[in-house]
């Protein structure tokens, strides 16, 4: 394994744990058994470590989320991305756990969440639009609220996977019986 991809877990493994701003280099340093110096001569600083993290965590997310949602229209693209936030945990949990415990105060991680995010609302929108519901861009806004509600309980493990499981096939239920 390389140094940079040591400094990489060790960060996301303490970012996880501590938070970003409880988190030093020099803690970063001594979990990835290495310098402080290396940790500067690839990264800059430790914004820009947290933000490699973040980039290549959202990178990760849109291929998952691309694959699985791939040509995926209609009701089937809801009853799908409702899918999308057990996927997303289950596929990388310390992850999702350091943007559970970040993305409230952290502008960087909001900013790639958002970005994440938007080219689902805007197909959603088309698909609610298509499905005929009454306020589409609402309903699409409605959905994403209960997806965004549903990735951070997952990866904060609030609820055991049957609860999980529940609430997923619950969501998709009250779509399903819609149309």
């Amino acid at each position: 394994m390389s140094k940079k991809k040591d400094i990489l877990d060790a960060a996301l493994k303490l970012f996880t744990e501590n938070g970003e701003r409880a988190t030093s280099t020099k803690s970063i340093a001594s979990e990835a058994e290495t310098s402080e110096a290396l940790i500067f001569r690839h990264f800059g600083t430790k914004e820009k470590l947290l933000e490699e993290i973040i980039k290549h965590g959202y990178q990760e997310a849109a291929k998952i989320i691309s694959n699985y949602l791939n040509d995926e229209s209609g009701l089937q693209y809801i009853l799908k991305i409702v899918e999308v936030p057990r996927i997303l945990v289950d596929a990388h949990p310390d992850f999702w756990k350091m943007q559970h415990k970040i993305i409230a105060l952290n502008l960087l991680s909001q900013r790639y969440h958002d970005i994440f995010m938007k080219p689902c609302y805007e197909k959603l929108t088309v698909v609610f639009s298509k499905l005929q519901y009454e306020n589409p861009t609402l309903e699409a806004e409605l959905l994403l609220i209960y997806i965004d509600g549903m990735w951070k309980h997952f990866a904060s493990q609030q609820l055991d996977s049957k609860t999980e499981s529940a609430l997923t096939k619950l969501l998709q239920q009250k779509y399903k019986n819609f149309n």
